[in-house]
C-alpha cells in the first residue's frame, strides 16, 4: 500500500514493534514514515536507534512518540538521530517551547553538543528532529491559536479517544464531544496547519483524507490483531481432517 498520489499527503505505520522484517517492509511498501510508539510500551532508545540506522537513506522518515516531556527523555531519543519526536499530553505552548529548547543547539536552544549518532559523532550540529504534538487534552485545544501562531509544531496529531476522556473529566457532556472535535478540525483547516491521526484499518484512510488531513498513520498492532482474529474465525481451520497418505508435517 503506497501513499496517496497527492504529494501533501503522507501515509505511514504506527507500531511498537522493531522487527527487522516489518521495518524493511515499510520501506518496500513505499511508506512515508515509520512511527515508533515508546509511550507506555517499553520501547527503548537503543531499539529506536537501530531502526534509525536501518532506515537511513531509505526515504522513509523515522518518528517516535516519547514516553514523557522530561528533558532527559527528549535528549536521549533525539540523540538516536530520529527525524521527528511526537510529544504526548501537551497542555500549553510553554510545554512545546521548553521541549524545543532542549532539542535545539545554542544559541537558539540549550541542547548539549554530544558525540552521538544524531551529530554524526560530533562532526555536525545542524540537525535536530521536527517536533509534533498529540492534541489529546482540552487545555491544548483552548490554546491552539497561540500554539499555531508560534509556528513551532510540524504536525498536529489528533488523539480523539484521550481527548474525549479529558473533555468528560472536565465535566463536558459526552454527547457534546463531537462538536468539540469538529471545531478543532475547523481550526486546523482554517489555519492551514498540517494535521493527521491514526486509523486501525486501511479502509479508514480515505476518511482521513476527506477530513482534510495531510498525514495518516495505520495502527499496525491493532490492524494485525484484528486481521488475525478475523482469519482464525473464518479462513483458518484449526484442526483439519487428516489426508490419507499425506504427512501433515511435510505437506
Amino acid at each position: 500500500m503506497r501513499s496517496a498520489p497527492d504529494g501533501h499527503r503522507q501515509l505511514g505505520l504506527l507500531t511498537s514493534s522493531v522487527d527487522p522484517v516489518l521495518v524493511d517492509s515499510v520501506t518496500q511498501a513505499g511508506m512515508d514514515f515509520l512511527w515508533l510508539d515508546a509511550e507506555y510500551t517499553g520501547l527503548t532508545p537503543n531499539q529506536v536507534g537501530d531502526v534509525v540506522r536501518r532506515l537511513a537513506n531509505s526515504g522513509t522518515r523515522t518518528m517516535v512518540r516519547v514516553p514523557n516531556l522530561d528533558p532527559g527523555t527528549l535528549l536521549t531519543f533525539a540523540n538516536t538521530g530520529v527525524d521527528e519526536l511526537v510529544l504526548p499530553r501537551v497542555r500549553t505552548l510553554e510545554d512545546i517551547e521548553q521541549a524545543r529548547a532542549w532539542l535545539t543547539y545554542p544559541p537558539a536552544g540549550i541542547r548539549p553538543r554530544q558525540v552521538v549518532p544524531a551529530t554524526d559523532w560530533g562532526t555536525s550540529y545542524d540537525r535536530q528532529p521536527d517536533v509534533s504534538i498529540i492534541v489529546e487534552t482540552m487545555e491544548a485545544v483552548r490554546c491552539l491559536d497561540r500554539i499555531a501562531q508560534a509556528g513551532c509544531v510540524a504536525t498536529y496529531w489528533l488523539g480523539p479517544k484521550d481527548l474525549s476522556d479529558d473533555h468528560e473529566h472536565e465535566g463536558g457532556a459526552r454527547g457534546a464531544f463531537d462538536d468539540v472535535l469538529n471545531a478543532l478540525l475547523d481550526t486546523l483547516r482554517d489555519a492551514d496547519l498540517q494535521f493527521g491521526w491514526g486509523v486501525p484499518d486501511p479502509s479508514d484512510v480515505a476518511s482521513v483524507w476527506q477530513a482534510g488531513a495531510s498525514r495518516c498513520a495505520l495502527y499496525w498492532d491493532v490492524h494485525l490483531a484484528r486481521h488475525l482474529t478475523r482469519s482464525t474465525g473464518t479462513g483458518i481451520v484449526r484442526s483439519p481432517a487428516p489426508v490419507a497418505g499425506v504427512d501433515p508435517v511435510t505437506r
